[in-house]
């Protein structure tokens, strides 16, 4: 018997393309939470939409998820800022510590979630 496969859908490359992030709401390890999904570079990235510093979203004061020069991923709440590849915190209350980054796989133009640990929330 074939192993259940673990990937579920975040969205389309095309979607992804035609947008600056995009939002899915999931259950990561059992907890209600959204992903923030986006592209840098031609690289899609995925993290768990949650500062830190203040346990809440980062587009949770202003529908954006990056500073001013879109080189950094910003939380609107405090303006802390995080390295887009690596979830990196810059600023200095948080310096270091990580966004949770999500495993994104792409087959066929179609980017899914491959983590065990992640389920889809309609």
């Amino acid at each position: 018997m074939a192993k259940e496969r673990q990937h579920k859908q975040a969205c389309t490359r095309r979607e992804l393309d035609e947008t600056s992030f995009i939002i899915r709401h999931i259950c990561f390890k059992k907890l209600p939470t959204s992903a923030i999904i986006f592209a840098f570079e031609d690289i899609a990235y995925a993290y768990v939409n949650h500062c830190m510093h203040m346990h809440r979203p980062l587009n949770c004061e202003q529908d954006d998820i990056f500073d001013e020069t879109g080189k950094y991923l910003r939380c609107s709440m405090h303006g802390f800022i995080f390295d887009l590849r690596t979830g990196e915190c810059q600023s200095p209350v948080c310096f270091g510590q990580r966004l949770q980054s999500l495993r994104l796989e792409e087959i066929d133009g179609i980017l899914y979630f491959a983590e065990k640990h992640l389920t889809l929330i309609d």
